[in-house]
């Protein structure tokens, strides 16, 4: 393990050189920017900082089909709004990955609007919740897959936040 770069300037980085922090793939390292305090990839040093510290990457959008694909390439915590009926649909669960979904479901301000899952969604007691229909409320739901998302074990967080 070494270290390289970071002369001490405002935004240098030093980067971590250990191969079990770089992607030989890519050439990238995992190095530090003295700047501005965090982690990032060190080919992407124009980019934002790897989400340490408990940040991830989140979607939000209205529904505006039959049919509202969640895909993990994306990120994977959504906030979605309902605007009409709604099938979920999940994409981009990495094979041989623990992959997770938190999703934050919300109705519009006309409310009883209505979802199907995916056939893989497994719900505890192999019952799907009810969820809240009451115009501007919010429910919080938890999708996990261990197997490159052919199953998803399904929880109801929290319902009815409004």
């Amino acid at each position: 393990m070494g270290f390289s770069g970071g002369g001490g300037g405002s935004g240098s980085v030093a980067t971590l050189t250990d191969t079990n922090l770089s992607n030989p793939a890519t050439g990238q390292f995992l190095g530090y920017n003295t700047g501005t305090g965090k982690w990032q990839n060190s080919g992407l040093l124009g980019a934002a900082a790897l989400p340490f510290g408990g940040g991830e990457e989140t979607i939000s959008a209205a529904n505006s089909s039959a049919t509202t694909t969640l895909n993990l390439a994306n990120g994977n915590v959504f906030s979605i709004t309902l605007v009409g009926n709604t099938t979920f649909a999940f994409s981009g669960a990495a094979s041989g990955k623990a992959c997770a979904i938190s999703l934050y479901l919300s109705q519009d301000a006309t409310g009883s609007r209505t979802v199907a899952w995916p056939a893989g969604v497994k719900w505890a007691g192999g019952i799907a919740p009810t969820l809240t229909s009451t115009a501007n409320a919010t429910d919080v739901l938890v999708f996990e897959s261990l197997n490159g998302g052919t199953t998803w074990f399904a929880s109801l967080v929290g319902a009815n936040f409004s």
